[in-house]
């Protein structure tokens, strides 16, 4: 499987009708989503079952798949209580409260139960909690605050599938097991969710396709399409497998010349940080050799800081034809200087992979007005040279690229971002929660979302241009670079920020420190149990 699907609630519902079109049951999907989530429960919270589970039960499918999880934990012995807000309203459903009922009768939670799942509402559900559901919530609220663990059924009831808007009166979950497909509102509203486990619950999908050239992840392969060539505007998730193969590997006689050569262009005077940290992250990210090219009194800083570096000043331009790939922008500045190097650089481009970042993007939005052109119509002009350039900017400097504010909503974000990527022939990589990669083609918007708010500082955007100009110098195309960057970016914000206990006092010292067992996760990744597609860590 290449990548896991992020749906809207039209979209999630889209996939249940097609597989139920194509011969899946619909009730074998509640049954395989309820069986699963029970089988979690039972395997991940058996230290806290003796006191049973208390479900709190909704009317409609999600409510059925509360009661699926009931008549399975009843099964294996454990004592279920249910608070049952509604009759159920779907033959499914109904049919899933018989099941529960085989089991014998229910009585309501006493409080006291460690675990209580949230089976009230489901992705149909969209603004305020009605008065019998926000009651229940706010007992939920009440159990979650003796240190009872939040167990959601596809989504915290009240938390809208496609937007992440929270209703007031939503109980945060600690673990949100997601059926089939993530839900959009889960991944923006990481904190309200926790911990999020996709789970499979036999939605078909197509079988593994040819790659395509441009290194994306493409439709086939897609846990949970319509077919091996069905396609929407789902966003996509790389599997742990896909980026495990992705990885390139480092032959045991390697030299570092076939490690990839790669430039870091920038530090200008006062700014030598930037390359200082760019360069640390392209050889944490296993290039072979890195060239530091900077102003000139930045040189022995540079030098000084990272001695595996070559590091030059700007007028050393014969590196330029000996690199991989080349990263620029790190600290390079915004003057008159620096935007003339800039121009120098793009026209002695013969084909190098190229990564722009920081000052770079600011510069090519002040040329391109200068010149009365749209900054990606700008960069397409002029980097005709290659046909290999990741562009990676945060909000603010994606909006020096438009000239106008980035949309709040992210179906308007990602519009803008894959309309730039079109038209300036570029790779977008737009850093966020979560991070967001649109290949060159407009095609499958993928998403990266591991991190902590350990990366929101200064200088961790170098690093994570670093981890990419060494994977672009090492062969991976832009789109795989640029999500195996970001991955392995965010996971050892994850691991730095889990062994601190938390984000504050954190430094990028301790995300370098994570860097390693970073990558090992990546390219080792840790064989899952069964009937469980994906795991994201809850925020810290």
């Amino acid at each position: 499987m290449t990548a896991l699907r992020v749906t809207t609630a039209a979209e999630s519902a889209a996939r249940d009708q097609a597989a139920i079109a194509a011969g899946v049951p619909s009730f074998e999907l509640m049954r395989n989503a309820g069986s699963a989530s029970a089988a979690l429960i039972l395997r991940e919270y058996s230290d806290r079952l003796a006191h049973g589970v208390a479900l709190y039960v909704g009317s409609g499918n999600n409510g059925g798949d509360a009661y699926i999880v009931a008549a399975q934990l009843a099964r294996a012995g454990v004592s279920v209580r249910m608070q049952i807000t509604a009759a159920p309203r779907t033959a499914d459903a109904l049919r899933a409260k018989s099941i529960a009922d085989s089991y014998g009768a229910y009585s309501a939670p006493t409080g006291h139960e460690r675990v209580v799942v949230d089976g009230l509402l489901g992705t149909g559900h969209r603004g305020a909690l009605r008065d019998g559901i926000a009651a229940a919530c706010a007992r939920m609220a009440v159990a979650r605050h003796a240190g009872a663990t939040i167990v959601a059924l596809d989504l915290p009831s009240g938390l809208d599938a496609s937007t992440g808007e929270i209703a007031d009166g939503s109980v945060a979950a600690h673990d949100t097991l997601c059926f089939g497909t993530i839900k959009r509102g889960v991944l923006l509203a990481r904190a309200h969710a926790g911990r999020v486990v996709l789970l499979d619950i036999g939605l078909p999908h197509g079988d593994e396709g040819d790659e395509r050239d441009d290194g994306a992840v493409g439709d086939d392969g897609a846990h949970g399409d319509e077919g091996a060539h069905g396609d929407d505007h789902a966003w996509r998730l790389a599997s742990a497998g896909a980026l495990a193969r992705w990885v390139p590997r480092v032959a045991w006689d390697a030299h570092k010349g076939r490690r990839g050569r790669v430039i870091v262009v920038g530090g200008q005077e006062g700014m030598a940080g930037a390359v200082v940290l760019a360069s640390r992250g392209a050889l944490a990210a296993g290039a072979g050799v890195v060239h530091a090219l900077v102003e000139a009194p930045s040189v022995a800083a540079v030098q000084g800081q990272v001695p595996q570096a070559i590091a030059e000043s700007w007028s050393a331009r014969d590196t330029l034809r000996r690199c991989h790939a080349m990263a620029i922008g790190p600290g390079l500045g915004r003057d008159g200087s620096s935007a003339l190097l800039l121009r120098e650089l793009f026209t002695a481009l013969e084909g190098q992979a190229v990564v722009l970042d920081a000052d770079a993007l600011w510069l090519i939005a002040m040329a391109a007005r200068e010149d009365g052109m749209d900054a990606a119509s700008w960069l397409r002009r002029w980097m005709s040279a290659t046909s290999t350039v990741v562009c990676t900017p945060h909000v603010g400097e994606f909006a020096q690229l438009l000239g106008h504010d980035v949309p709040l909503a992210w179906d308007a974000r990602v519009d803008a971002v894959r309309a730039f990527a079109v038209r300036a022939g570029v790779t977008m990589l737009l850093k966020g929660t979560p991070t967001v990669v649109v290949a060159p083609q407009g095609r499958d918007t993928m998403v990266v979302p591991y991190g902590t708010p350990l990366l929101a500082t200064g200088g961790s955007g170098d690093l994570l241009t670093g981890f990419l100009v060494a994977l672009m110098g090492q062969g991976m195309p832009p789109v795989r670079a640029a999500i195996c960057a970001a991955t392995v970016h965010g996971r050892a914000a994850e691991l730095a920020t889990a062994r601190l206990g938390g984000v504050r006092g954190g430094t990028l010292e301790q995300l370098l420190q994570a860097v390693p067992e970073a990558w090992r996760t990546v390219e080792r990744p840790e064989r899952l149990p069964p009937n469980v597609l994906a795991y994201l860590v809850a925020p810290q």
